[in-house]
């Protein structure tokens, strides 16, 4: 089995992390379809519909610890800080601030 890794991530960090490697990316990273991304997805997916400020900001802000294998850990590692997205955009220097940079493991 696999060695997991826990990681305390918001809504948001999850909506950034989802954004850069599944939509930014259009497939050209393998290994996002893993149970770590759909457990995300099925975090995002419970998004409030309203559109009360407060009650938005709330689900935002709340935080998640979620497992990922160790391999969930590098491709996202690989979405945030090594690929450039199509549009030639820069990374987000923000990712900090959401994902912590892990120890490499190699």
């Amino acid at each position: 089995m696999a060695e997991k890794v826990k990681i305390e991530l918001t809504m948001y960090g999850i909506a950034e992390v989802l954004k850069w490697c599944i939509d930014k990316n259009k497939g050209r990273i393998p290994g996002t379809d893993t149970e770590g991304f759909k457990k995300m997805q099925a975090l995002l997916a419970e998004r409030p519909q309203s559109g009360d400020y407060f009650t938005l900001d709330q689900f935002w802000k709340k935080s998640v610890a979620l497992e990922f294998t160790e391999d969930e850990v590098a491709v996202i590692d690989r979405c945030l800080y090594d690929i450039p997205n199509f549009e030639n955009v820069q990374l987000p220097q923000i990712r900090h601030k959401f994902w912590p940079k892990q120890p490499a493991s190699h």
